[in-house]
């Protein structure tokens, strides 16, 4: 935990992906029983074209967690699980439940191949600051720890030697007894580092390996308050699981295919927050859950660069920049004491047409998000698919 950060705290989070091919769909917070989605096979194409993806209907759901009114933090937003790393993902407990995966640099964990522009929240030597687990370990123990605090699912695997743990395939998660999960869960919310406990008594790792590395971004400077530097982790299920939010923090849980949530937010039946929305909308142009399993594991070796979106004001909106983008400033200061909101009395759709490489989210209104991107995603990743009602969106 780097306790020298000044501006910002860091945090994970895990977008979770599950089939429901095999599984009942959960409506609702309170539901534990799930009703059945109506399911439809699409055709498997190569490239399926933007018209296509809208009319499939994708084989997986993701989760969506409704954050408490009252949460300091982006209050009543639709969020994946996840939040602040604490000190208990670094201790150093970890290395003997971690023991027959122990192996430098990462326990076992794919080798990213970035080596410039890595991140800094994988970048940073984590033993200067006093712990042997480096940080691909534990923002993936963070996420797993915040996903069973706030909707109970618990993404361990049982303490088995595997031969190849990075190629798990879509996860089928192991069943525990549910009432003793239930007497854990707020010792884990009380306090991080009964999360060790819990896995040793369970016999069980968190799957860091089912976590593959997806994006991050840093809260960008305009919207005030906490800001945190975020990794995104994707993990693939075979089914939903069951789901019950701790009523604190999260008020509410859904689990719903990508374009349901984009049409909701921009119904006005939620709220997404840019990263959430533009991350969606990247699983928006996968229709199969196998394939979209196939592409994170083969992508997430190649790492990601850390994103801060930069604003700039027009007449008749804002736009979020976002890197590659040619309004993008070349070194932006990240702490938020140079003032960075950029301005210009033209037009959104002006201030579009004066520049080659495009890479901003335009807003006239809070739910109204258009992407235009004509630059080559980096890292072999996608770029995010909005189709909203205008169909206006530029890739």
């Amino acid at each position: 935990m780097n306790r020298d950060l000044k501006y910002w705290k860091e945090a994970a989070t895990v977008i979770l992906a599950a089939g429901t091919q095999k599984q009942l769909m959960s409506k609702g917070a309170t539901n534990s029983q799930p009703s059945k989605p109506t399911i439809s096979t699409p055709t498997r194409e190569r490239n399926p074209s933007p018209s296509c993806l809208e009319k499939a209907i994708c084989d997986f759901a993701l989760l969506l967690l409704q954050r408490n009114q009252g949460h300091a933090f982006l209050p009543n937003a639709y969020v994946f699980p996840g939040g602040r790393i604490s000190t208990a993902d670094f201790s150093n407990e970890w290395i003997q439940l971690f023991h027959p995966y122990c192996q430098s640099p990462n326990f076992k964990l794919d080798t990213v191949k970035q080596t410039i522009r890595r991140s800094p929240i994988f970048a940073t030597e984590r033993r200067k600051l006093g712990s042997q687990i480096p940080g691909e370990v534990a923002f993936r123990i963070c996420a797993i720890r915040e996903t069973f605090e706030e909707s109970g699912i618990l993404l361990v695997k049982p303490n088995n030697p595997d031969k190849d743990l990075n190629k798990q395939g879509v996860i089928q998660l192991a069943h525990y007894d549910q009432n003793k999960l239930a007497s854990w869960r707020p010792l884990v919310q009380e306090n991080a580092a009964n999360f060790i406990r819990l896995c040793k008594e369970l016999d069980c790792l968190p799957n860091i390996w089912a976590l593959k590395e997806w994006s991050n971004w840093l809260t960008p400077t305009y919207l005030g308050g906490n800001r945190f530097d975020t990794v995104f982790f994707i993990c693939c299920l075979e089914e939903i699981p069951l789901t019950e939010p701790d009523d604190h923090e999260i008020i509410f849980h859904s689990w719903m295919r990508p374009l349901e949530v984009i049409k909701g937010h921009q119904s006005e039946q939620l709220f997404l927050p840019p990263p959430q929305w533009y991350e969606i909308g990247r699983l928006c142009r996968f229709i199969h859950l196998q394939d979209l399993q196939q592409f994170s594991q083969d992508r997430s070796v190649e790492g990601c660069e850390r994103w801060f979106p930069i604003r700039l004001l027009a007449s008749d909106g804002f736009a979020t920049l976002l890197p590659g983008d040619d309004l993008y400033p070349e070194d932006p200061d990240l702490t938020g004491e140079t003032e960075l909101n950029l301005t210009t009395s033209k037009s959104l759709n002006q201030a579009r047409l004066e520049v080659r490489r495009l890479h901003r989210i335009e807003f006239r209104k809070p739910h109204d998000g258009t992407l235009y991107v004509n630059i080559e995603p980096q890292y072999k990743h996608v770029h995010s698919l909005m189709m909203n009602s205008h169909h206006n969106s530029h890739l």
